[in-house]
């Protein structure tokens, strides 16, 4: 296999590469021939192994979305004030300063943990770095049950950060090294996984609110039979989380390591291996093995590769370019307001709605989160990426405006209304804004460099939401700012100037094969031909820019 760097076009030929015709009950992982011309549901079909581990490697942003909610449900519950609180005027209060500790060094604790899993992937791989995770998420957890003071709490907190991090990033790269063009909708399940965290947590814990000991978070209760005929067991808001690292540990042993891990690791055999283990044909493993071969090796020439990847490279030249998006991608869930959403239900209740009026709407505005992510999973493959991601800050942009103006009449019950209900609205937004969002951000890495880029997106991501997570509090504290509805302007400001970034910055990766976008960032493709761009990878073309008539 040779390559040539052409000059200023800066695109690749393959050379003494046939074309070849895909096997439609194959993977065909990355290989650009055999990765066009077969829908996303006959892909879906033709590699259950496949989507089944998908799921599993969202299960991280399955944690990271129940880990978020229940520290806001917690603050609600009385047992929970009363055990961490300080008594003030006849009441308990929990300082504020501790709802911004729990929050903020969580989500330091998050993003070291998502700093610490490029290395760790690239060192051990992707089994190890999931290994990890769910042993330190374990340890948090069993903190976290047994604290009895606020500094003990913390402590759990920051453990069980740390294995969020680790576990969120890792699957992300995994996903993205296991799915061909066609299963590559599966990334939008990581909004769809942190949505169900959240209403897994929700239904938890809204049933207990008003009991009064620590079994409201801490211990299993059994109900009276007049109160459940079945005499159900209620499982309590932290212990349940003991489930997450279990479900790793006990599918872990039947992970397949990823392919291109071992090939950058010079394990070709072992990654055939991987390949047929993930479904594919004895006829089309050395194919789709060799195109992960040659996609590492021309990478590998483009960035002279000679020593170890290192997280400088991520910001020089075009894969500065490539950064910058991971970037712009990871920043969008706080752009439409994800702290503020997690932390609704303690908002609202602040707000003066009463606690049986929030839970319910809380868990609407989480169903409304799942049903949109999963929409946006098929609309993703008709739209394609960059158009549902600037829908969707558009609609978020739209729904915090109309917040913001129900916050101008802060005595109005209807206002108060107008603010819950647009609040749980913005639930929808989640699926066209962040699930594509994702899907970009696994794709546009270069392949040597992906574990550390989608690192320090992670990181970046866990920065931004560690900011908000401390500034919050005391935007809607009654003893603070209490700026209620109005909070609504400050996100509608953040969406305004994001949807212009993303104009100028967000490409169109629909339909396209990591070689391709290889080939695309390597010729500086500007952004808004990404769409048009005719590869020469697999297909023949001499890699040029169709121009519509009216451009």
């Amino acid at each position: 296999m040779s390559t040539d760097q052409k000059s200023e076009s800066s695109h690749l030929e393959v050379v003494d590469q046939q074309p070849r015709q895909p096997d439609s009950g194959t993977l065909g992982i990355h290989d650009p021939a055999s990765q066009h011309g077969r829908s996303t549901w006959q892909a879906l079909r033709a590699n259950p192994i496949v989507v089944l581990f998908c799921l599993y490697g969202n299960i991280g942003a399955l944690m990271y979305g129940f880990d978020n909610l229940v520290l806001s449900l917690a603050l609600s519950m009385t047992a929970f004030e009363q055990t961490f609180g300080t008594l003030t005027n006849g009441s308990y209060v929990i300082p504020a300063y501790w709802q911004s500790l729990w929050n903020a060094l969580s989500q330091v604790a998050t993003m070291l943990g998502s700093t610490a899993a490029g290395p760790i992937q690239d060192r051990f791989g992707r089994r190890a770095a999931f290994l990890v995770a769910a042993c330190l998420s374990a340890a948090g957890i069993a903190v976290v049950y047994t604290a009895s003071t606020p500094g003990a709490f913390l402590a759990g907190k920051i453990v069980n950060g740390l294995s969020l991090g680790l576990a969120l990033t890792t699957g992300q790269t995994y996903i993205s090294e296991i799915t061909s063009l066609e299963v590559r909708v599966t990334m939008v399940l990581t909004m769809a996984s942190q949505n169900l965290g959240y209403l897994i947590a929700a239904s938890v814990a809204l049933p207990r609110m008003s009991l009064s000991s620590d079994a409201a978070y801490k211990v299993w209760i059994r109900q009276s039979a007049s109160d459940y005929p079945q005499k159900l067991i209620i499982q309590v808001l932290f212990a349940s989380g003991w489930v997450w690292p279990g479900v790793i540990l006990l599918f872990l042993p039947f992970m397949p390591e990823s392919p291109y891990f071992l090939v950058m690791k010079g394990q070709r055999e072992k990654a055939g291996r991987m390949l047929s283990r993930l479904g594919n044909r004895a006829s089309e493993t050395p194919l789709i093995l060799a195109d992960i071969v040659r996609t590492h090796e021309e990478e590998q020439q483009r960035n002279e590769a000679t020593k170890e990847a290192s997280f400088l490279e991520c910001f020089k030249g075009v894969n500065w370019r490539r950064t910058r998006i991971i970037l712009y991608c990871n920043a969008l869930s706080q752009v439409i307001g994800s702290s503020f959403m997690t932390n609704g239900p303690y908002f609202l209740v602040q707000a003066g709605m009463s606690s049986a009026k929030t839970g319910m709407m809380t868990e609407i505005g989480i169903a409304f989160g799942i049903a949109s992510s999963l929409v946006t999973g098929y609309v993703m493959t008709v739209c394609g990426r960059r158009a549902l991601v600037m829908f969707g800050i558009g609609l978020s942009t739209m729904l915090f405006t109309v917040m913001g103006i129900a916050g101008c009449f802060p005595h109005s019950s209807p206002a108060l209304w107008v603010v819950g209900i647009f609040l749980e609205l913005s639930w929808w937004v989640y699926g066209p804004a962040i699930g594509p969002a994702m899907a970009i951000a696994g794709e546009v890495s270069s392949v040597r460099l992906r574990a550390k880029s989608l690192a320090i997106g992670f990181t970046f991501n866990y920065f931004f939401s560690t900011v908000w997570n401390v500034v919050m509090p005391y935007l809607y504290n009654s003893d603070e700012a209490d700026l209620g509805g109005l909070i609504g302007w400050i996100f509608a400001g953040m969406g305004a100037v994001t949807l212009l970034i993303l104009f100028f910055e967000l490409p169109e990766t629909k339909g396209r094969s990591f070689e391709e976008l290889d080939e695309m960032f390597t010729a500086r493709v500007p952004t808004r031909q990404f769409q048009r761009y005719q590869c020469e990878v697999g297909q023949g073309y001499g890699g040029k820019m169709v121009h519509d008539a009216e451009d």
